[in-house]
């Protein structure tokens, strides 16, 4: 990627460009917002065993959908293989239709399990080739400048998808809220198409020429640079802390909830509230501390938000005179917070992270990382959390198992942003050479 000068501003030029790029990404979340409530309440249609197994499913189909996925990318160029990934989920979503319709009830049941674990894959999928296209539509500087305004139409989605979902998930039924994905879909691709390289005047930008390689060429890659290993471990982190909040937020909505539209629209009520708070640290907060405090600032916030999370919940829960809903309150905070500073401040900063990588990494690699290796951190997530049930330590257990995590999560972010600078550096001098 070409490196521009860090005093760039933003040019007149610049600013249709960057209004599709957020409306990309607006189409994108509002059709998944309007799918996750609905994946949320068939993953706990019987039992948290159940829900565990489907983390392990999905990890492994999470590597298969990547695989394939590397030998599609070396075929097509990216705008081309962009469109086909993301018709392939309309597709699927009807698939979906079909079968709520015509299933009977025992077997639907089996389709809705099906259905989480597609959903959980091709979430992660469609939302990392979107950040790999906005790597080759942005150089490294106005990424860290514009990537956060970007993330603001993401959030708009989703608050709206979400907003959507809450308040009509007992009218239309989730026939309609996948209909309604697949529209959302359909005028992403169509905005992605009129996307154009801010960077690049050449007649042939590169999102239009193919990639090539063999389709293991991402593994392969990933291997053998510990940069992106890095990257890897970082994501996994990630996975780790959500999964571990995700599963005490899935044991509070079963007990609360026993029809799947309360369920929907509880999940769904608790992703609007998380967006208003993601959109209230993107529009004051996001922009200063990458611009002003730096990446490795930015990376370290979420560690310190789940280790500082966990503890203030344990100590809550431990109170004698604690109702159950002022702990579930604090909680509702703390996964309002460690949600928005994932979206609002960690996605537009690690998104940063491969601004300085080839093509073959942003879009074979990056995948891997984004979707199986996160699912992977899932799976590690999820035996902790399973571990600490049958040990019955409570939320306690949960600070005790972080606090090393967290520690280690830190020293990684720090080295992570000094590797990218020296990447910079090394990127800007071999240019000036040539």
């Amino acid at each position: 990627m070409q490196q521009g000068n860090p005093q760039t501003e933003s040019k007149p030029s610049q600013l249709p460009t960057i209004i599709l790029s957020a409306l990309l990404f607006f189409f994108l979340l509002y059709g998944y917002f309007l799918l996750r409530p609905l994946r949320e309440a068939m993953g706990v249609e019987r039992s948290m065993r159940d829900l565990r197994a489907l983390f392990i499913i999905t990890s492994v189909v999470s590597l298969i959908v990547t695989l394939a996925f590397g030998s599609l990318v070396a075929r097509t160029n990216p705008r081309r293989f962009i469109a086909t990934g993301y018709r392939a989920v309309i597709a699927c979503l009807l698939v979906f239709v079909v079968s709520m319709l015509t299933l009977p009830d025992d077997l639907k049941l089996y389709s809705g399990y099906v259905f989480y674990v597609w959903l959980s894959v091709v979430n992660l999928f469609m939302v990392s080739v979107f950040w790999g296209f906005m790597a080759d539509t942005w150089t490294l500087v106005d990424a860290k400048r514009l990537y956060p305004m970007i993330g603001v139409g993401g959030t708009l989605g989703a608050l709206l998808g979400s907003f959507t979902a809450w308040n009509t998930a007992d009218i239309i039924g989730p026939i309609w809220q996948m209909l309604g994905a697949c529209i959302c879909f359909e005028l992403a691709i169509q905005t992605m198409r009129r996307i154009k390289p801010s960077h690049c005047a050449v007649e042939h930008s590169p999102a239009s020429t193919p990639i090539g390689g063999s389709w293991h060429e991402g593994a392969t890659t990933l291997l053998r640079s510990p940069y992106l290993m890095g990257i890897g471990l970082y994501i996994i982190l990630i996975a780790i802390s959500s999964t571990l909040i995700y599963f005490t937020q899935a044991n509070i909505v079963a007990d609360a909830a026993d029809e799947l539209e309360s369920r929907v629209a509880l999940f769904a009520q608790l992703d609007m509230w998380t967006q208003l708070a993601t959109l209230f640290v993107q529009l004051f907060i996001t922009a200063h501390i990458i611009k002003r405090l730096g990446i490795a600032v930015a990376l370290s916030v979420l560690p310190i938000v789940t280790i500082a999370g966990f503890s203030i919940l344990a100590w809550v829960s431990s109170r004698p005179e604690i109702e159950p809903w002022q702990i579930f309150a604090v909680f509702a905070a703390f996964n309002a917070i460690h949600r928005a500073s994932r979206y609002a401040i960690i996605r537009p900063a690690r998104e940063t992270l491969f601004s300085v990588v080839t093509r073959q990494e942003k879009y074979k690699s990056k995948p891997i990382i984004d979707v199986f290796l996160y699912r992977g951190g899932d799976v590690a997530g999820t035996a902790i959390e399973s571990l600490l049930a049958a040990t019955v330590v409570g939320v306690m257990g949960m600070v005790y198992a972080v606090a090393p995590i967290a520690a280690f999560w830190t020293a990684l972010s720090i080295m992570l942003a000094k590797t990218q600078h020296h990447k910079a550096i090394a990127t800007q001098e071999q240019e000036s050479k040539s």
